[in-house]
């Protein structure tokens, strides 16, 4: 196995680009749909949209959005390299997970918040900005953690649209080399630094978040 493991670095450094590109974009999308929602908490078509897109994430299985990206955009004029299709169907996955972290966390602020922000003549908006969503970042940042690890896991899935990722690299591999148990150990000795990695920072931010005091308008 000594000699396949350098064919595979080229291919982790995919799943790790294509992975994190897309935990970056999903979180700010997720953060700026999550602070829409908060805003406009009544029910509206701006809501009702955001709600939707959410509901189509969370009840369809990843694959399908990774065929339904790599297939339709084509069809709308959008040609892209197989790697950017893999960020875009992820991020648009995760962005669906990260709009409930960012919706949940804005709205595990206390009330009172709003209340004193008010006072000081502070608009909704001012109010988001610098009081409400620099709190809720930080409680966001253990689940935005987590989500990087699902997003590591399920990199392997855009093997489907033959991007050379530590998956479907380790398949090619194993049709040549006819080692699949070797190679299905060595794709999991590559995946545990990575998936551990981001577990300990989301456990270390979850215990950093919970032992510190949040500076507060209101006590």
């Amino acid at each position: 196995m000594v000699e396949v493991f350098p064919r595979l670095l080229p291919p982790l450094w995919v799943t790790i680009k294509v992975s994190f590109i897309s935990l970056f974009l999903a979180f700010f999308l997720g953060l700026f749909l999550g602070t829409i929602n908060s805003i406009f908490s009544k029910f509206n078509p701006i809501n009702l949209i955001s709600r939707t897109y959410v509901w189509l994430v969370l009840c369809t299985p990843i694959i399908i959005q990774i065929y339904a990206a790599y297939l339709l955009l084509p069809k709308v004029g959008i040609k892209l390299d197989v790697f950017w299709i893999g960020v875009i169907a992820l991020t648009f996955n995760s962005t669906g997970y990260q709009t409930e972290i960012s919706r949940a966390s804005i709205s595990s602020i206390a009330k009172g918040q709003y209340e004193a922000a008010k006072t000081l003549g502070m608009n909704i908006f001012t109010t988001m900005i610098f009081v409400i969503l620099p709190q809720a970042i930080k409680r966001m940042l253990p689940a935005t953690a987590n989500e990087a690890s699902h997003l590591i896991k399920a990199s392997a899935v855009l093997s489907v649209i033959a991007l050379l990722e530590l998956h479907k690299a380790a398949i090619n591999l194993q049709g040549n080399s006819f080692k699949f148990v070797e190679l299905l150990a060595l794709q999991a000795i590559l995946y545990l630094p990575l998936v551990l990695g981001t577990s300990y920072i989301a456990t270390y931010l979850q215990k950093n978040k919970d032992s510190s005091s949040n500076i507060n308008l209101v006590k």
